[in-house]
């Protein structure tokens, strides 16, 4: 693998604009690699002389550190490996031996040490964060081969416009995403990102169109069917949206985001019995805000909207068939509602 010196580094992450491959934005684009190679170097200096902050480290372990600040890497490797062999279960030698590796360009060994040493201790902070930063250094260097290797490739193009997404541009994420369709116009997954682009941008017509594409292509995509019954439902179609969502259901029977739309789409559509079985069904519920908005909507189809004097009766009569206690909501937690905030009167 290359030495951090010699790279160039395609990037375009949240740091960096894209520059395209062909240098098609001339001056520009020199600058961004040229501001990409600055970044990846004060990231890999970063991490060689990062300071821990945490932890008390051995006599041994604070003079290999101290010898990594001095620049004298042989100095600082040989003293953490010496380290190892008399203390193999010591995390804090892995990670100075990692940062060693770093500060050298020699990467696949870091990423080796980073790993043993969360082996040793899962939920050492250090250790997680040099993984982190060095996956980061990893990721642009991948990059980069993919882009020498099959720079017209969908992937190089999906690559492009998902940066381009992080950078909320969505233009020119579409522009690279239809290009990637082009190049591979039977990819489930770029059809479906571009039904997600256009259903952010409330254009749902182009994105059922995108959807229904990438619905053919694979019946059972759980994406394309759950896109589908969102933009119906955004379109006050809940016939059309519960169809959808009860695909999606099929394709992921434990979606808690589908059971929940479904019953969503149900009650809109005036099918209270439906909709009570799909909410009670959607457990766990991690969108609890939503789940309590669409019990709320069920509250408000199945008591009456203005309390006369025999109100009581009126919503015993009418809780025949649903009755919401009045303390039902005081049971909510974030994991949905509990069992009993729902129940027929006659139980």
């Amino acid at each position: 693998m290359a030495t951090l010196g010699g790279m160039i580094v395609k990037t375009t992450g949240k740091r960096f604009r894209g520059t395209g491959w062909k240098g098609r934005k001339g001056r520009n684009g020199r600058k961004a690699l040229l501001a990409a190679n600055v970044w990846l170097l004060a990231l890999a200096v970063a991490l060689a002389v990062a300071h821990s902050l945490w932890g008390d480290e051995s006599p041994e372990i604070a003079e290999g550190t101290g010898a990594l600040y001095r620049g004298d890497y042989e100095q600082a490797s040989a003293l953490a490996t010496k380290y190892l062999e008399a203390h193999p279960e010591d995390p804090a030698a892995r990670i100075l031996l990692a940062r060693t590796e770093i500060a050298r360009g020699q990467y696949e060994p870091a990423y080796q040490a980073l790993r043993k040493a969360l082996d040793l201790d899962p939920v050492n902070i250090d250790a997680l964060y040099y993984l982190e930063r060095l996956c980061t250094i990893l990721s642009q260097i991948e990059f980069r081969r993919l882009v020498g290797t099959a720079p017209d490739s969908f992937r190089a193009h999906q690559l492009m416009a998902e940066s381009y997404l992080a950078q909320h541009n969505q233009g020119e994420a579409e522009k690279e995403y239809q290009a990637a369709l082009a190049a591979n116009p039977g990819s489930v997954e770029i059809l479906d990102a571009l039904g997600e682009l256009k259903r952010s941008e409330f254009k749902f017509d182009a994105a059922l169109d995108y959807y229904a594409r990438a619905s053919k292509l694979a019946p059972g995509d759980y994406t394309s069917a759950y896109g589908s019954g969102a933009c119906h439902l955004y379109q006050q179609n809940p016939q059309r949206a519960t169809e959808s969502f009860r695909r999606a259901l099929r394709a992921d029977p434990n979606s808690a985001a589908a059971r929940l739309a479904l019953g969503d789409a149900l009650l809109r559509a005036n099918q209270a019995a439906a909709a009570v079985t799909e909410l009670r069904c959607g457990r766990p519920i991690r969108c609890w805000r939503a789940h309590t908005r669409s019990w709320a909507r069920l509250v408000k189809q199945s008591r009456p909207f203005r309390r006369s004097e025999n109100w009581r009766d009126k919503r015993r009569e009418r809780g025949k068939q649903y009755w919401i206690p009045a303390r039902g909501f005081q049971h909510l937690s974030r994991h949905g509602l509990k069992s009993h905030s729902l129940r027929s009167s006659e139980a």
